[in-house]
């Protein structure tokens, strides 16, 4: 009866240890556990290229408020972390202050999908005020190359005008428009409105690149004196990190 006893207290013992070894064992996905210091706030829509349509349609998406590069650094996964090569203020042609925005959705495999914005922004009351500068780096988990298919690629491209179409590296292509014209294309941008703790969804005009590379989409917009910045330069730069 005694050794009954004592094996039932083992059990017990070894439950609890188990229990508070697993402090994520509730999360479904194991990126959840990189929130955990972030703030959770509400959310109207999220963003994507409307040309494109790749991200149009997401599953259960969360908004977390602002917070600086180093933070938003260690709130994503290391695979998505260690692809990113962002640039320093130093090679802007305008004095940025710098804020990052981090969104996520679940995809059809029940699995966790980031999305971070960097934003470079020459004043943090709006991109739109005054117009003034801002260089805004948003990237969003993405497996599969979108355009690895050439007749699918065909097909995307007879509806988006007045793209650019460049070479990223090898056979991945990268889409640049520049704001020309008096209608520029729409660039989509989280703005988070502090005394509603909301995350909003803005757009204004910019010259913008779209691309996918290794497991990555990125969409990149810009309002800067373009004449003084290689822009391309600083784009290979991010993705490919030279």
């Amino acid at each position: 009866m005694r050794r009954h006893y004592f094996f039932i207290i083992l059990f017990v013992i070894g439950s609890f240890s188990c229990a508070k070894d697993n402090n994520h064992s509730g999360y479904i996905d194991e990126n959840q556990a990189l929130l955990e210091n972030l703030n959770e706030v509400d959310g109207r829509q999220h963003t994507y290229n409307y040309d494109f349509e790749l991200l149009e349609f997401r599953e259960k998406v969360d908004y977390y408020a602002p917070v600086s590069f180093s933070e938003a650094l260690v709130s994503i996964p290391s695979v998505m972390r260690d692809k990113l090569n962002l640039i320093s203020q130093s090679d802007l042609p305008f004095a940025a202050q710098q804020e990052a925005n981090i969104v996520t959705s679940w995809n059809a495999f029940n699995k966790l999908v980031f999305q971070v914005q960097f934003s470079y922004l020459e004043n943090t009351t709006g991109y739109q005020t005054n117009f003034k500068d801002f260089f805004i780096v948003s990237v969003t988990q993405y497996p599969e190359d979108p355009f690895a298919d050439e007749q699918a690629t065909l097909a995307m491209e007879e509806n988006i005008k007045g793209y650019e179409k460049l070479v990223l590296e090898g056979t991945h292509p990268m889409y640049y428009k520049p704001a020309s014209g008096s209608w520029p294309r729409m660039f989509d941008y989280y703005k988070f409105i502090e005394e509603d703790k909301l995350m909003d969804k803005e757009s204004t005009g910019s010259s913008q690149y779209y691309t996918w590379y290794n497991g990555l989409i990125y969409r990149i917009g810009f309002n800067m004196n373009v004449s003084a910045t290689d822009h391309e330069a600083l784009i290979r730069k991010i993705i490919l990190g030279s």
